[in-house]
C-alpha cells in the first residue's frame, strides 16, 4: 500500500523512466555521442600540482585494481580491501560507499556499511577522517556556526559539466530536465568522454581530502570573478573522476549540497561510534547505546565534527591494544568536547501539552515554574573571555551581525558584574519602544539578516533571558533550574525594554486537594501571558529532575498554548514536499501543498496532510515564487508516500512551515508515524492552517514522526479517518 521511494539500480531506473513516459533526450542519448578528447586546465602542469609519474604506492588512473578494490559490501575486514596505509583515502572508495547506501533501504545496513568504511579510514589514513565525515554530511563543510555551506547553482554545474566532458551546456541541460538528476547526467557524460593527455600522463585520481578542500574553496568564494573560478575548480574535479566509478555523480551532488542517498546526521554519529568501538563489544546493542549516548552528549555540547573526530582518535590511540574503545571509555570524550563560550550548544526543547491536568500530572509533588512563552526567536548569547559577544540561533546560525543592538544590551546588562564568560539562553522579541508593547514574530522576521547598523534599525528588540548554561568558566548544565535562574538574575541587570528576565510564576508542591486552585492559578497566568502578546506558557521543573539537557526534547519542560488547549496540544513544523496546481482564481500558482514530517530513525520524510484552505492570494504567490525553482521530476528516495497521493509537482525539502491543525487521526492515505500507532496506517493532520515560515529550522529539524505519535496519543482519542479531509479539491 505504501511506497518508500528509493533510488533503484540502473535497470530499474531505465524501466521507471520508460513507464513514466519520459521522452526526448534521456541518458541513452549519451550513447550517440562519439568519445571526444578534451583538453582542460586540469591536464596542464601547474606550480601547485606538477605532473610527475605516480609512485607505485600512489593510486593513479590506470590503477583500477587499487582504486576499485575496496568493497563496501564485504563484511570480512580481511577481504574488504582498501588502499595503502598512509596514502590519501581514494574518493572512489567513498563513492562506492555512497552507491551502496543509495541502493539500500535498511537503516542498520546503511549504518554498518558506513561504520566499516570509517574503520578502514581510522586504520589506514586517520588524518582523512574529518574530510570523509564532512563529505557524508554534505550540506555543511565546517561547523554550522562557521557558515561554510555548499550549494552551487545548476547553471554553473551545467556549464562545468559541458566544458569538462566535451558536450554543450544545452545538451546537458536537456538531459537534466528529462532525467532529473544532474549527478547522473555528469556520470553518464564522463563515462563517454576521454581526456587528451598532456606530457604522456593522466590526471591523478581524486582523493577525499582533495575533493573536500576544493569544495571548501568554492564555498568561500565570492566576488565578480568567483563564478569563473568555481567553474575552473569543478572542471578539474570532473576530469579527475574515474570513469568506471560513480565519482562524477557524487561530486556533482556534493556540490549541490544534497547527496540524495538518505544519510542523515544521526546515522553518521552512530556509524562513527560503531567504527571506534572495541571488536569485543561491537555486537552488543546495550553497549552500543551507552557509547552512542556519550558521543551524542559530546557533540551536543560541542557541535564540531573535527573536534569530535580528533577526540575519538585521541581516546582510541591511548588505549593499550589500540583495537578499539570500550563503551565505558567513551565518557573520556568529555575531556575534549564540553561546553565552551563561543561555541553554540544544542538547545533544550519542550514537549507540548493540551491540558492543565497534563501539566499537574507531570509535575505532581514537584515545585515548578511557569514562564511566559514569547513570540520571538530563540537566541543563545555568548560572552567570551576576551570580551567578544556572539549570538546564535537555535540551529547554530551566527546571528551576531543581525543583532548588533542585542550585543549592546547584553554588554550593558553584564557591565556591573564580574562576568568573564557566559552562555545565556533567551528569546529575542520585537517591541514597540513608544508603547512598550511586544510585537508578533512576523514583525521580527522583516528585520534584515546582514549588515544591520544600529542607527538604522527600524524593528527594535528586547532580550528576555530565561536560563544560564555557563558562567565564568563553569558549566551549569547539571545544576537545577532554580540555581541556574538565581545565578542568571544575580549577574545581569535589567533594562526595561532592552534586557529583561522572562516573567515567571513559581508553584509549590501540588497536593491532590489543591489541584483545583492550582489549575486556576496557572489558567490566570496563561491569560496574562496571552494578554501580553505571548504565545502561552513554558512550564518547567524547578529543583527535581531540573538539569539542562542539550538537544533533548524533555518532559521536564512543557509548553502550554491557549490556542491549542482544545486542539492537538501544539503546532507542527512541516516540510512542503509537493504541490497541486490551483484552479479557478488560483490558476497560475500552486493551490495546495503536500506536507511531511521527518522521521530521523528511518531518515524519511513522511506525508501527513494537504494544506489548501486559509492561504491568502499574497501568500500563495509568495510560496509559488519561492518554490517553483525547487521542483524535481519525481519524489526523492527518502520520501515515504502512498501510491494514491500524486501531486502535480515535487519539491526538494527546503522550507519548514509552522502548521496548526484541529486534530490528528489514523489514516490509510498518509505515512506519518506509520507503525508507531497503527501497524500499517499513518497519521493525518486534519484541517491544517498555515501559521508562519520557520526559517530558524532546517527540514531535518521538522516535527518528527515520534512527536506526531505523541501528539496523537495525547489527544486521548482513537480516531480513524478512512476518508481524508481533503478529497474534495474543488474548493481549491
Amino acid at each position: 500500500m505504501f511506497t518508500e521511494k528509493k533510488v533503484a539500480v540502473p535497470k530499474k531506473e531505465a524501466a521507471q523512466a520508460k513507464d513514466s513516459g519520459i521522452g526526448g533526450h534521456g541518458l541513452d542519448d549519451i550513447d550517440a555521442l562519439p568519445e571526444q578528447p578534451v583538453e582542460t586546465a586540469a591536464t596542464v602542469p601547474t606550480k601547485e600540482e606538477p605532473h610527475t609519474k605516480p609512485s607505485p604506492s600512489t593510486p593513479h588512473d590506470d590503477d583500477h585494481g587499487l582504486l576499485l578494490l575496496y568493497n563496501p559490501k564485504e563484511k570480512n575486514p580481511m577481504k574488504r580491501g582498501g588502499w595503502t596505509a598512509g596514502d590519501p583515502v581514494p574518493y572512489a572508495a567513498l563513492s562506492k560507499v555512497f552507491a551502496v547506501i543509495e541502493d539500500e533501504s535498511s537503516r542498520l545496513i546503511i549504518q554498518d556499511t558506513l561504520a566499516d568504511f570509517f574503520r578502514s579510514v581510522i586504520e589506514l589514513t586517520p588524518s582523512d577522517l574529518v574530510s570523509c565525515i564532512y563529505l557524508c554530511v554534505c550540506t555543511e563543510l565546517a561547523p554550522a556556526y562557521d557558515n561554510v555551506q555548499i550549494g552551487i547553482g545548476d547553471a554553473i554545474l551545467i556549464k562545468s559539466i559541458g566544458e569538462a566532458t566535451g558536450t554543450t551546456p544545452k545538451f546537458v541541460k536537456d538531459l537534466y530536465q528529462k532525467q532529473g538528476d544532474l549527478g547522473k547526467v555528469a556520470q553518464a557524460s564522463r563515462s563517454k568522454q576521454s581526456t587528451l593527455m598532456t606530457f604522456q600522463t593522466k590526471p591523478k585520481p581524486l582523493a577525499v581530502a582533495h575533493v573536500y578542500n576544493d569544495m571548501v574553496k568554492i564555498a568561500k568564494m565570492s566576488g565578480n570573478n568567483s563564478q569563473a573560478s568555481k567553474c575552473s575548480i569543478i572542471k578539474s574535479l570532473l576530469v579527475r573522476c574515474d570513469k568506471l566509478s560513480d565519482e562524477a555523480k557524487y561530486v556533482i551532488r556534493g556540490l549541490q549540497g544534497k547527496l540524495r542517498i538518505g544519510l542523515a546526521g544521526q546515522s553518521i554519529l552512530m556509524s562513527l561510534t560503531q567504527a571506534f568501538m572495541h571488536p569485543k563489544e561491537q555486537g552488543d546493542k546495550a553497549l552500543q547505546a551507552e557509547a552512542l549516548k556519550h558521543v551524542k552528549r559530546a557533540f551536543s555540547e560541542f557541535p564540531n565534527y573535527e573536534v569530535l573526530a580528533s577526540s575519538l582518535l585521541t581516546v582510541f590511540t591511548r588505549e593499550n591494544d589500540q583495537k578499539g574503545v570500550f563503551a565505558s571509555q567513551f565518557v573520556e570524550l568529555a575531556e575534549f568536547c564540553h561546553l565552551t563560550a563561543g561555541t553554540p550548544v544544542s538547545p533544550m526543547l519542550a514537549r507540548p501539552t493540551k491540558s492543565y491536568a497534563m501539566v499537574l500530572d507531570r509535575f505532581q509533588a514537584m515545585p515548578f515554574t511557569c514562564e511566559y512563552k514569547y513570540d520571538g526567536e530563540r537566541a543563545q548569547i555568548h560572552i567570551l573571555p576576551n570580551g567578544d559577544i556572539r549570538i546564535f540561533s537555535r540551529n547554530f546560525e551566527n546571528s551576531t551581525e543581525r543583532f548588533p543592538d542585542v550585543k549592546l544590551s547584553i554588554a550593558n546588562a553584564a557591565a556591573k558584574a564580574n562576568v568573564t564568560s557566559c552562555i545565556v539562553d533567551a528569546e529575542v522579541v520585537a517591541v514597540d519602544k513608544t508603547t512598550n508593547q511586544r510585537l508578533p514574530f512576523q514583525v521580527l522576521s522583516t528585520r534584515p539578516r546582514k549588515n544591520v547598523v544600529v542607527s538604522e534599525i527600524k524593528v527594535a528588540v528586547c532580550i528576555y533571558a530565561f536560563d544560564l548554561l555557563f558562567l565564568n568558566g563553569k558549566s551549569f548544565l547539571k545544576e537545577p533550574l532554580q540555581a541556574r535562574r538565581e545565578a542568571l538574575k544575580g549577574m545581569f541587570q535589567v533594562t526595561p525594554g532592552s534586557f529583561e528576565f522572562a516573567t515567571s510564576l513559581d508553584v509549590a508542591n501540588t497536593k491532590d486537594d489543591d489541584m483545583e486552585s492550582t489549575v486556576e492559578i496557572v489558567r490566570n497566568f496563561l491569560e496574562e501571558a496571552v494578554a501580553g502578546n505571548c504565545e502561552g506558557l513554558m512550564v518547567k521543573t524547578l529543583s527535581t529532575e531540573a538539569t539542562y539537557e542539550p538537544a533533548n526534547r524533555s518532559h521536564k519542560w512543557l509548553k502550554l498554548k491557549k490556542d491549542y488547549l482544545d486542539g492537538i496540544g501544539d503546532s507542527t513544523d512541516l516540510v512542503p514536499v509537493g504541490a497541486f496546481y490551483g484552479r479557478g482564481k488560483r490558476t497560475g500558482v500552486y493551490g495546495a501543498y503536500l506536507l511531511a514530517c521527518y522521521d530521523p530513525e528511518t531518515e524519511m520524510y513522511q506525508c501527513i496532510t494537504k494544506l489548501g484552505t486559509g492561504l491568502s492570494d499574497e501568500v500563495l504567490g509568495l510560496f509559488f515564487n519561492q518554490l517553483k525553482d525547487c521542483t524535481i521530476d519525481r519524489p526523492r528516495n527518502d520520501y515515504a508516500i502512498n501510491d494514491l497521493i500524486k501531486p502535480d509537482v515535487w519539491f526538494e525539502p527546503t522550507q519548514v512551515w509552522e502548521i496548526l491543525g484541529a486534530d490528528l487521526s489514523i489514516s490509510p492515505k498518509y505515512t506519518a508515524a506509520i507503525g508507531l500507532v497503527s501497524k500499517d496506517k499513518g497519521i493525518s493532520l486534519r484541517f491544517p492552517r498555515y501559521i508562519r515560515l520557520r526559517d530558524d529550522k532546517t527540514p531535518v529539524q521538522a516535527t518528527s514522526a515520534a512527536q506526531i505519535a505523541d501528539l496523537y496519543n495525547a489527544q486521548g482519542l482513537n480516531t480513524t479517518n478512512d476518508k481524508d479531509e481533503f478529497d474534495d479539491d474543488d474548493a481549491l
